[in-house]
């Protein structure tokens, strides 16, 4: 990655420097590893390919935080925070034109085809986003359709690369383990912004509502709200500004009590429960069994 995006202009470099310091867990190219070695045969494109899938993954993050205007990422400051959102909009350009000019000099026209699928899907679910921001949108569909576009989609295509690359055979079950997985990652982060503590997730909890985004916890409870407790949700939608903390935390606590979390926690179980089924169609390998092990990791986690 450092050597990806390495550009020789110093304030581009400063910014890299920063980007890298908040590197989460590598997740995505960690699976993309995984499926790669299914077949125990592993292609040494992975290391190029998993920088690619986490330079996407850093570009959405980049454009996410200066949409949503947040001010930390993984304890540290955003890029729109420090530095202005124009040169996060840029930053977020420059790194979805790196990855794509790296996965070209490997040559290969059908994963070109998937990372120039998968920048297409997080940009539609980034637009899809900013449409519906701070709306109270109660249809789950448009909720499922959004995390489909901005989460599991690239989950997918990790699995999916490393199946085309590694185990071919098995690209359409990897794929297939990598969209489930990424639909629980995606509930899972959810719940953990009503449930979470801001020195474990680096970000205050709340922030969804803060930004105005509806997300599942919410849509669960919304049907078992009574009029006292339907105005309290919908004074948080329909303004320019963010609304005051007390009211947050009055709408976090209303999804606590009215079991939003739990009904979170069962339907990303259930994906969960998928993405293993996803699995049974690959040979017994050591890869594989790790793929079983990062289904319970995402289920787990709390950060």
């Amino acid at each position: 990655m450092e050597s990806a995006l390495q550009a020789e202009v110093p304030f581009i470099d400063e910014l890299v420097f920063h980007l890298q310091e908040m590197r989460g867990k590598l997740f995505r190219p960690a699976l993309l590893a995984l499926a790669n070695r299914v077949e125990e045969e592993p292609d040494e494109r992975e290391v190029a390919l998993g920088a690619v899938i986490e330079i996407i993954h850093l570009a959405s993050l980049v454009h996410d935080d200066s949409i949503d205007r947040s001010e930390l990422r993984r304890g540290l400051p955003t890029l729109n925070h420090r530095w202005g959102h124009k040169v996060a909009v840029i930053m977020g350009d420059y790194l979805y034109s790196r990855a794509m000019s790296e996965i070209t000099r490997l040559g290969d026209l059908e994963l070109i085809e998937l990372a120039a699928r998968v920048t297409n899907d997080l940009t539609i679910g980034e637009m899809v986003e900013i449409a519906h921001h701070r709306w109270l949108v109660e249809n789950p569909v448009q909720y499922f359709y959004l995390i489909e576009k901005k989460t599991a989609s690239l989950v997918a295509t990790a699995c999916e690369m490393g199946g085309v690359i590694g185990a071919p055979d098995y690209r359409r079950s990897l794929r297939e383990y990598g969209h489930r997985l990424g639909m629980a990652f995606q509930l899972v982060d959810d719940l953990m912004d009503y449930s979470g503590e801001q020195a474990v997730m680096g970000k205050p909890a709340g922030s969804d509502l803060r930004e105005g985004q509806v997300t599942y916890p919410l849509l669960a409870v919304l049907p078992r709200l009574d009029a006292g407790e339907r105005e309290s949700v919908e004074a948080l939608f329909g303004r320019e500004e963010p609304p005051e903390s007390e009211a947050i935390d009055r709408v976090v606590t209303l999804v606590q009590e009215k079991g939003g979390i739990e009904a979170t926690r069962h339907l990303a179980a259930r994906w969960a429960d998928r993405a293993r089924e996803s699995l049974s169609e690959l040979p017994p390998t050591s890869a594989r069994d790790v793929l079983e092990v990062a289904v319970d990791y995402v289920v787990a986690r709390d950060r």
